[in-house]
């Protein structure tokens, strides 16, 4: 048996999400299912993030243990995925490798949209008013650094670990469209779609900035902004120990 890393896409309109529901369409599931046909063995596949239905990636990550030389299969197994599943890379990975308690960062991407779009339509949110981008970049700054993040966490258990730690946030302009990314070393549920609901009241003029920071000390979900649309939310990248930090073992 060998131990494999996938980085997947997907476009994740037609899904309930990544992780296997039972009489749902998931990307696990469509996974498991492909991996299992073209390596005639049973496969189980662990994805660094559970996103939620709706949500897209360009750059999942996933282990998978099996006998069979996936580097081999990686052309069969594109052949025999939907279309709205595609796996670019597959690659030998360490002994004990695993895609979500091995990750150390992840990378998100929310894009909003100034009027409508046919193209993009299924991976945006058209907003209006269309927000200013400055003042959400100040409002975004707030969140750097160690915080309990709490208040953009929806279900949070009782006792639940909420701190994290937001190492990058940025608001961009490309032409008609405005990008928040977000790199963290944990999400929690439904954070960056919270952040960015938040962060839309500053970029509208309903709130100013320094809001920020009262929702941030409340920690209570309610004090937050609206947990936005999931069609606009991209896992885009996810970042693991190089050989020198993991000591030799990467």
């Amino acid at each position: 048996m060998a131990f494999w890393k996938l980085t997947i896409e997907y476009e994740g309109t037609e899904f309930a999400g990544w992780q296997l529901q039972p009489q749902a369409r998931t990307v696990q599931g469509e996974l498991e299912r492909a991996l299992s046909i073209v390596a005639r063995e049973s496969v189980r596949v662990q994805g660094a993030g559970r996103t939620d239905a709706g949500v897209h990636a360009l750059g999942q990550v996933a282990s998978v243990e099996a006998s069979a030389d996936l580097g081999e299969l990686w052309y069969p197994l594109n052949q025999v995925l939907p279309d709205d599943v595609a796996v670019p890379a597959i690659e030998r990975a360490p002994d004990g490798f695993h895609a979500r308690f091995d990750a150390v960062r992840r990378h998100y991407r929310y894009r909003l949209h100034r009027g409508p779009t046919a193209l993009e339509r299924r991976t945006c949110l058209n907003v209006h008013p269309f927000p200013a981008a400055e003042p959400m970049r100040r409002a975004g700054r707030k969140l750097l650094g160690t915080h309990d993040f709490a208040s953009f966490a929806t279900l949070a258990e009782p006792g639940e670990n909420t701190e994290c730690i937001v190492e990058a946030l940025d608001v961009v302009e490309r032409g008609p469209f405005l990008d928040v990314t977000v790199t963290a070393n944990r999400f929690l549920r439904k954070m960056v779609r919270t952040v960015v609901g938040t962060l839309l009241e500053v970029g509208q003029g309903k709130r100013p900035p320094e809001w920020v920071e009262e929702v941030l000390a409340a920690r209570d979900r309610r004090a937050a902004g609206p947990v936005i649309a999931p069609r606009g939310l991209c896992l885009v990248a996810v970042d693991y120990p190089t050989e020198q930090e993991s000591g030799g073992r990467r």
